[in-house]
């Protein structure tokens, strides 16, 4: 359904040919996404998931979603670079495959709901989907700084983009551990304030 609504949106947008607002959305909506659409998502798949299942299983979750989700992107950007180059760059196979190697099993995740399929299993994909979405971003954004300073050799690039991907990685894993700290130190203030009045 969210598909049709896209298409019928891109063929409006194209029909009134409003070009330069198309040109202004699509310069704008990958920092929108990344901003203000992507954690929110994110945020509450983690709220919401079974929290024992998922931590007694992270061993395995990190490995499919570290291990598991560079060997896509690696094979999937040598691939596309070998077959199409000289069309692709080796920068813009690494971008191309940083993007779509981070699946979505949204609908593999609908089904184990529906046959009640196990819940270690569930947790697994669950947590490898959400990780793999963050390893994508954060490849892709390594990937697209390389080759932007021509003062710098290839060595250097790669240790600064390894340097980069780490920081951004850690970074992001410490501001949502935070984020859930506060919200869950305002939720239990609140529900102590609230019990504290039916008294």
């Amino acid at each position: 359904m969210t598909t049709i609504i896209g298409m019928i949106c891109g063929a409006m947008l194209r029909l009134f040919k409003i070009t330069i607002y198309m040109k202004k959305i699509s310069k704008h909506f990958n920092n929108l996404f990344m901003i203000l659409l992507l954690p929110p998502i994110i945020f509450e798949a983690g709220y919401n998931m079974q929290k024992s299942h998922f931590f007694r299983n992270i061993g395995t979750v990190l490995m499919f979603s570290f291990v598991g989700t560079f060997i896509a992107i690696f094979s999937t950007s040598f691939m596309l670079y070998i077959f199409q180059s000289p069309e692709f760059t080796l920068r813009e196979s690494f971008a191309f495959g940083s993007l779509i190697s981070a699946t979505d099993p949204l609908s593999v995740l609908a089904i184990f709901k529906e046959l009640d399929a196990d819940v270690n299993l569930y947790a697994i994909v669950f947590g490898e989907s959400i990780f793999n979405d963050a390893i994508g971003i954060v490849m892709y954004e390594t990937v697209k700084n390389l080759g932007t300073d021509p003062d710098k050799t290839m060595s250097q690039e790669l240790v600064l983009a390894m340097v980069q991907f780490t920081v951004i990685f850690v970074g992001s894993i410490l501001i949502g551990m935070i984020s859930a700290l506060i919200v869950a130190y305002v939720q239990k203030r609140q529900a102590i304030y609230l019990e504290k009045n039916r008294e």
